[in-house]
């Protein structure tokens, strides 16, 4: 029973080859690539295949640099959250990105910067390869008293507007 709770506790995800990133369709097909490489990256510990990580990494930044669809809009007050720990950078990124992806049609920002949030504090707290932040630990401690919304309100400056709004 317990192997086979790891067996689907594993994500699989193999980075794109020869990725071709010049059109609007170009980015649109690797969208669903996007979504997996972002849960790719909240589940799997950092101590594990740091080198597909970093593959996967380049990956989400060659796309996210480019796409037409998704802008992620990265502040001060975000350096602060990841500052010792910039791996969780770019699960922030996927995470946010996945998120829009997902729900293109209602998307806000602000529901796509909680999602970016929970997803790096969902690795934080695993503690692997994880340096302490006490700005995280705050983070965590608002969301464990329900008030994440209101610290995304005051810290983050956004409207609940829809992206294409």
């Amino acid at each position: 029973l317990l192997m086979s709770n790891n067996i689907f506790a594993q994500v699989n995800f193999d980075v794109p080859q020869n990725i071709k990133l010049k059109s609007d369709n170009d980015y649109a097909k690797y969208e669903p690539d996007i979504i997996a490489a972002a849960k790719w990256l909240e589940q799997t510990d950092l101590n594990v295949e740091t080198k597909k990580r970093k593959e996967i990494n380049a990956f989400v930044s060659q796309w996210i640099v480019g796409t037409p669809v998704v802008s992620v809009r990265l502040s001060e007050h975000l350096q602060g959250i990841y500052d010792k720990n910039a791996e969780l950078l770019l699960i922030y990124i996927a995470s946010f990105s996945s998120y829009y992806l997902i729900h293109k049609k209602d998307a806000t920002e602000f529901e796509a910067t909680k999602a970016g949030l929970m997803s790096i504090m969902y690795v934080y707290k695993k503690g692997i390869e994880i340096k302490k932040s006490k700005e995280m630990d705050k983070l965590i401690k608002l969301t464990n008293e329900n008030k994440l919304d209101d610290y995304i309100n005051e810290k983050f400056k956004l409207t609940d507007a829809r992206f294409d709004d």
